[in-house]
């Protein structure tokens, strides 16, 4: 089942110029899976993809892991190894899972696969997870 999506976000909004426009959807393992494809626009090196668009799409695809729960996160903590470089145009997709539920936390795990199924990069992140109101208590008190 695919995933709601925020038209702002940097994410997953489709709307978002600058954004990643990665489609996310839950897995029947209770896991999430994430498809992004960069653009030219989210290289660093010429024709290599930056590492700050991978890790923001491997964080989303971790995070949205709170969302099967109904519940919106904030990541607190990610550790991330990459493998290899990634070209523009090429179809990433990302598996995560959650590895353990601490309350008002979770840890959990994803990893990064090119078209031909070659690991590009491994992560383990820690979110917190709060109601929709408790986010626009963040900095700047707006929430999408």
């Amino acid at each position: 089942m695919e995933q709601i999506g925020f038209e702002g976000c940097f994410g997953c909004g489709q709307d978002n110029v600058h954004g990643l426009k990665a489609t996310f959807r839950d897995m029947e393992d209770g896991g999430v899976e994430g498809v992004f494809v960069a653009q030219h626009h989210h290289c660093g090196y010429r024709d290599a993809v930056h590492v700050g668009p991978l890790v923001g799409f491997i964080s989303e695809a971790m995070g949205r892991l709170a969302y099967r729960k109904d519940m919106y996160y904030l990541t607190q903590s990610l550790e991330v190894s990459f493998l290899c470089a990634v070209s523009p145009g090429v179809r990433i997709r990302a598996f995560a899972t959650v590895r353990k539920n601490l309350g008002h936390h979770f840890t959990a795990e994803a990893k990064l696969f090119g078209p031909a199924g070659e690991l590009i990069a491994r992560a383990e992140g820690r979110f917190v997870t709060m109601k929709r109101a408790e986010v626009s208590k963040c900095v700047g008190g707006q929430t999408g």
